[in-house]
């Protein structure tokens, strides 16, 4: 069967050379589009139509997720990430200053520590002072200011004082400041609280308030003459109470940090 070429050529309407010229200037033929299978509405698709189903099999042993170890590190909170500027710091609250020495803040602060201390030292005398057995034995101690005391003793209770039985200390009123003899071992925990409490306690190691007689005649020629110095309290003392002693029955100042040796009463 002859093509179209060969028909024109034979019939004289085209040369070879514009033949041969035509043909290779003619463009290729088109394929025809793939005819698309038609299926009814809301059919199944076919097997070569269906899209490719994802890999649902559970892993294999060699393909385990990493483990936590194995898991990169997490960004920590605190860091801001690269680029960004730190937040800046929450502010802390600034403590609070405890107020100056000398304010009245800092007054009434130390008395109202020192009317709670004056008021544990009162409950401590008060539950085991001895009473005074009055005798002719004078038993000499100082105060905390610096005066010489003493006190009308029996020979039981001054011998007791220079053994360390018994002790001269404070005991705070509300308007005063008096002293009582109590047993040694409430003098001690007395001392814990208030060292300036304990007037005389005659302990072998450390005695506390112990004066010789000489010591004694020397303070008293010092008051007697005006030239005794007078110390300054100690800061835990309530400084609007007044320190008032027992007077002897003669009018004499009472006791010293204890004598040691009672002297006896001149008659």
């Amino acid at each position: 069967m002859q093509n179209l070429r060969d028909k024109l050529m034979k019939a004289g309407l085209v040369s070879e050379d514009q033949a041969k010229k035509a043909e290779t200037s003619a463009p290729a033929p088109r394929r025809p589009p793939p005819v698309q299978s038609q299926r009814p509405e809301g059919g199944a698709p076919r097997r070569d139509e269906r899209p490719a189903r994802r890999d649902e099999r559970p892993p294999r042993r060699d393909e385990r997720p990493p483990r936590k170890d194995e898991r990169p590190p997490r960004r920590e909170a605190s860091r801001p990430p690269p680029g960004r500027p730190a937040p800046a710091a929450a502010e802390r609250p600034i403590p609070k200053l405890p107020p100056m020495p000398g304010s009245k803040a800092y007054q009434r602060i130390e008395s109202k520590k020192q009317a709670e201390l004056d008021k544990a030292l009162r409950e401590l005398v008060q539950g085991a002072q001895v009473a005074n057995e009055a005798g002719e034995t004078t038993f000499y101690f100082m105060t905390r200011k610096g005066k010489l005391r003493r006190l009308e003793l029996s020979p039981t209770q001054a011998k007791q004082l220079e053994d360390g039985v018994l002790a001269v200390v404070e005991r705070p009123e509300p308007a005063q400041i008096e002293h009582s003899l109590v047993p040694a071992a409430t003098a001690e925990q007395m001392f814990t609280l208030s060292k300036k409490a304990v007037r005389f306690l005659n302990r072998k190691e450390s005695p506390i308030g112990f004066m010789s007689d000489e010591d004694v005649k020397t303070q008293q020629a010092a008051e007697a003459a005006g030239t005794a110095p007078e110390i300054p309290d100690e800061p835990e003392a309530d400084e609007g109470a007044a320190e008032t002693e027992s007077a002897a029955p003669t009018g004499e100042e009472n006791a010293a940090p204890g004598s040691g040796t009672p002297e006896p009463q001149a008659p």
